[in-house]
């Protein structure tokens, strides 16, 4: 799996809490998921944090060009992970 691919899952798979957080973000990865972009980041740190920044650009222009507010609420939450999970690798 490359580095984007393991960006995505992570994204995919992160579950969002709005009462506790468990980070500044409130948003907590699968172990699995979160495990592998950690490896990914150890090896190339630079590609990593690119792919999480590529893919909250990508879906904050999804949010701004959804057509209802279903849709952009859940790419909302994508970027959202996306930028949690550049935090948490930063903070390695």
């Amino acid at each position: 799996m490359n580095i984007t691919e393991r960006v995505d899952a992570a994204i995919a798979t992160a579950v969002y809490d709005v009462v506790l957080p468990i980070d500044t973000m409130g948003v907590t990865f699968s172990d699995d998921d979160l495990a592998a972009v950690a490896e990914a980041y150890a090896a190339d740190p630079a590609a990593t944090i690119e792919a999480a920044d590529v893919r909250f650009a990508q879906h904050m222009d999804a949010a701004t060009a959804a057509a209802s507010d279903d849709d952009a609420e859940e790419a909302t939450l994508r970027a959202r992970a996306a930028l949690a999970l550049k935090e948490r690798l930063e903070s390695l």
